[in-house]
């Protein structure tokens, strides 16, 4: 499932194919991100972005949220190496605020 703000920006930054990749990258493998620390279990992936010739290093960052029960990954948030390197803090207090319903549904 994907976050209505995450859909824009996939958008935005023309990253389409290489979500349709992710995608099934997760359903292979929904643990394969790194868990952020402090952000209520979001993992975090890198994408490559193919129409500005960068690999995943130097391409985006993808948070989402695997929830095992019922075998759901949501993603929230995705930025660009260039926008930020991580997680702000106040932006792992307002995801983790959207977090708590998924994983209490």
């Amino acid at each position: 499932m994907e976050a209505t703000e995450f859909t824009g920006r996939i958008q935005k930054l023309g990253l389409e194919t290489e979500l349709r990749d992710l995608q099934i990258e997760l359903a292979r493998s929904p643990t394969a991100g790194v868990l952020d620390p402090g952000a209520c279990g979001l993992r975090k992936v890198r994408i490559g972005d193919r129409s500005r010739g960068q690999g995943k290093s130097y391409g985006a960052r993808v948070h989402y949220l695997f929830v095992p029960h019922r075998q759901t990954i949501y993603l929230l948030n995705v930025y660009t190496k260039d926008e930020q390197d991580a997680l702000t803090p106040e932006q792992k207090k307002q995801l983790c605020a959207k977090i708590r319903p998924l994983k209490a549904e």
